[in-house]
């Protein structure tokens, strides 16, 4: 697996992916915003795309992943771990902080296989479910 910042020829595979998770009138704008400030990370299999990650590194002085996506065909083999290990290695900040929905029970159990903690919830968002909040903390 080869992992890389996105590149213009990645974008329609990311697109693709990160409409899967947000919709396709989110996925635009939202791809958008995190190229724009090259926060958006591919993984390659063959060279296909099989995954992303979308993160900021400006949240209270920390690492937020906005968004990670993996081909449910690449499922389960340590795509979205290989993702998240390389956010955590460019982290900046002492935490890295990630979310999902309260009904995604798949996130989170991977949330907890990658060592993330609960942190806390959102409530009254517009997708009308609570948003669980989840960190790690880095070694120094």
């Amino acid at each position: 697996m080869n992992l890389h910042r996105v590149e213009p020829a990645d974008l329609p595979a990311v697109l693709t992916l990160a409409a899967d998770v947000i919709g396709p009138e989110r996925a635009g704008p939202f791809v958008r915003s995190h190229t724009e400030r090259h926060h958006v990370t591919v993984a390659e299999e063959a060279g296909a795309v099989v995954g992303f990650i979308a993160y900021r590194t400006d949240w209270f002085q920390c690492t937020f992943v906005s968004l990670v996506s993996v081909d449910k065909d690449f499922r389960r083999r340590g795509v979205a771990r290989a993702l998240f290990k390389m956010v955590e290695d460019m982290s900046p900040g002492p935490r890295v902080f990630s979310s999902t929905e309260e009904t995604n029970a798949k996130a989170i159990q991977m949330h907890t296989a990658l060592g993330f903690t609960p942190s806390g919830y959102i409530d009254n968002l517009p997708q009308g479910y609570r948003e669980l909040l989840f960190y790690k903390r880095l070694a120094p």
